[in-house]
This record gives C-alpha cells, structure tokens and sequence, in this order.
C-alpha cells in the first residue's frame, strides 16, 4: 500500500471519528492534541524525518483554582508582557515533543559528513497564550535533550521493522547529549476577515516570530490564510517545529455542526543557529552549516465537529543547507479532543 493511500484512510478515518463527536455540555475548554509529522507523506525519508507530539490546552486562566499548579505557573510568568493583561484571555500548554532527523542515506553506517547529521531530539514545550480580539501572543520555554537520551534511535529502528522500512544505520554518529534550552515569542494579527458569497468566510493573519537558545535562534515572518465554512476563533497551525501544534484548539469549545477550513502560510526566517544542523553548543558534534535564510510554504484541510477536531497539511521549505540532497518536505497529522 503506497504511502499516499495510508495517509488518505487515516484522513478519512479521522472524519469519520469527527461525525461521531457530538458537542458535549460539560466540556470545560481543554484539549488533548496528537500531532504526527513524517516525510513519507511526502515521498522522502531524509532531513527532518519524523515528530511526534502530545499536547494539553487549557481553559480561560481564570476558570482554575488559584492553587492548582496551571494557575501558580502562569502566576510565575506574569511579569511577560500581554500575559494577564487587562482584557487578554490567558491559556497554557504543555506538550511532550519527540523528533528525529536524518542524512540522506539512512543505509549508510557512515554518512558524508556534509550532509544532515543524525539528530533526535526529546523535550517538553510550556507554552502561554494571550488573546485579545485580533491578537495573539505565544511565549515559549523548551526543556531538554538531544543525542542518544532522546531514544529517537530506539524509536526510529522499530518502527522501521514494524513497517518493513530500510534499518537506519547511521545512528552511532548522531549529535551527542546536551541539554536543550530554548524560550521564543510568536505574535499574530487578524488583520483582515469577510465573506465570500453566503457562507464562505476568510481571514488573513500576518505573524512573527523569534528564538534564543542552542535548539534555534533566529526569527522569522510569515503570513497564514484561511478559508471555510462555519470558521472557529482560532488563531495558528499545527507545526512541531514552531511550538505551535496545539494552537487550533486555543480558546475554542465544541461546534454544533461541521467546520471546515482550507488554509495555507508562507514565512521566511533568519536563522542563526539551528541545532538538529549546525550541531550541539557546549560539545563536538558532525554538524553542516544552515543557510542564514530560509523560506517554506504549507498547504492544509482541517475539519471539526462536536469535541473533535482534524487537520492534514504539506509543509515545504527551501534548502536548508548549501550541500543538501533532497528538499526537506513532510506531512502533518493533528487531531484534537475537547473535553
């Protein structure tokens, strides 16, 4: 069964899950989010190969008890700016990330040293959102590991023999262990919406972003765009790599019908220092250097209905490195429960 027929019966069986999703009463606002992204959705198998995350939103910070500890770490983080300001809504989100990158010849033991180094990286993002009509503010704290404690070698071998994939041979020159520490900003802006025909509705959000730390530093500004029926108030896409897989569920509740949404962004970033390419910090590692500018594009479907939410997209970018073999394209599966 080829790739793009897989892919395809898990979308279909996703919509499916969602007609089943009716609206409940008692959902309080939070969301379970399972994101995964590979690049067999795009034909390819090198670069970033795999992610796979689990995320948790909250409610509106004010439905929870002073002492819970969602409230105590937003109360921490207070000092950031737009984060419980008057008229901003606050939400947080926790999500446990895993991902692995690869060079181009997974059956190689020894991989040119001028191509992707084996990276895994594991780590936890905190995230604070801050929303106000047409804004909305993201902080972000990454904590963890890349190198062998990732267990992305682990997880990569077996899913290859599960599957009956080519072994990956190449691990022992994977980037060594190091802690990763990384916080970022994302700011976006509804800057226009309206009406296409009698159902239809659009909007376009301009966005920007900006990193510190040995996982990225750099920043970044794009545009993202959206069309559908039945649009929810949500703000942003499911992408790992920008922290941001959770954020189409932010603020939302159950919808009593069907949303469904074509949407799409381009963004072009200046990057600095980029771990799973330009390699470990504080030790020696295989390493190739990132273009100081990279462009990329996505293209996706989301639909909701009731407590349940899908999306699909195609993400692309430009070379992300001056001797790169192949384009480094993947896919993105998100789904969401409610509750």
């Amino acid at each position: 069964m080829s790739s793009t027929t897989k892919a395809a019966k898990l979308a279909l069986w996703s919509l499916c899950a969602a007609s089943c999703a009716m609206p409940s009463a008692n959902a309080r606002g939070e969301a379970l989010t399972i994101t995964g992204e590979n690049d067999v959705l795009t034909n390819s198998d090198n670069n970033y190969t795999n992610g796979g995350a689990i995320s948790w939103v909250s409610s509106d910070l004010d439905t929870y008890d002073s002492d819970s500890f969602v409230s105590k770490w937003a109360r921490f983080w207070k000092f950031l700016p737009f984060v419980d300001d008057d008229g901003y809504s606050t939400y947080e989100a926790w999500s446990l990330v895993q991902e692995m990158n690869t060079p181009d010849d997974i059956q190689n033991p020894n991989p040119p040293e001028d191509d992707q180094p084996y990276a895994g990286v594991l780590y936890v993002d905190s995230l604070l959102y801050a929303r106000k009509e047409r804004w909305a503010h993201v902080w972000q704290l990454k904590a963890g590991v890349v190198g062998p404690a990732s267990q992305a070698e682990s997880v990569q071998k077996k899913v290859h023999d599960r599957i009956g994939a080519d072994e990956p041979l190449g691990w022992d020159t994977q980037l060594p262990n190091e802690p990763v520490v990384n916080i970022g900003y994302t700011g976006s802006y509804l800057a226009a919406s309206g009406r296409l025909g009698r159902s239809a509705e659009w909007r376009i959000l301009p966005m920007g972003t900006v990193g510190v730390g040995n996982y990225f530093t750099g920043a970044g500004a794009g545009v993202y765009g959206e069309v559908g029926w039945n649009l929810v108030d949500a703000f942003g896409g499911t992408s790992l790599r920008s922290g941001l897989n959770a954020a189409s569920t932010v603020g939302v509740g159950p919808v009593d019908r069907w949303s469904v949404s074509f949407f799409g962004g381009v963004a072009e970033y200046g990057v600095i220092h980029y771990l799973p390419l330009d390699g470990t910090v504080f030790h020696d590692s295989r390493s190739v250097d990132s273009k100081p500018f990279i462009g990329m594009g996505s293209l996706g479907i989301s639909a909701r209905r009731g407590t349940f939410a899908v999306s699909l997209a195609a993400t692309f970018f430009t070379d992300t490195f001056e001797t790169q073999r192949q384009a480094a394209d993947f896919g993105t599966l998100s789904m969401s429960w409610l509750f």
